[in-house]
């Protein structure tokens, strides 16, 4: 079997993979904290936009694919958001690329508040 020639360069934008978790405060009441998981280097490709209009205003959903190194030490989950460029995505979709364990490509969607 041929090994798959990676182009490091590629992977050329910062992200940061995290996870939001439930805690206490030093009070004892229930907040929530942002977890880094991993903070890696991607390839960012824009899949597609399109606007929505409703009730006279425009909605703008960016869906972008992320290409990083198969991490080996952590698990990356469909409940974790992307941080890139100042924007949070939620992940909507995981792929082992050719089920080799060394391509993780990730399909997000901007999270709009």
């Amino acid at each position: 079997m041929k090994s798959k020639i990676i182009n490091a360069g590629k992977y050329n934008r910062q992200i940061i993979i995290y996870q939001v978790i439930q805690t206490k405060d030093n009070d004892g009441f229930p907040i929530k904290v942002e977890q880094e998981i991993l903070k890696t280097y991607a390839s960012v490709n824009t899949l597609r936009g399109y606007t929505l209009i409703t009730n006279d205003t425009d909605f703008e959903k960016a869906y972008v694919n992320f290409t990083i190194r198969y991490p080996s030490t952590v698990e990356i989950t469909r409940d974790m958001l992307i941080s890139f460029r100042g924007k949070t995505y939620s992940i909507e979709y995981l792929n082992n690329i050719d089920f080799a364990n060394i391509e993780l490509e990730i399909q997000a969607k901007e999270v709009t508040h």
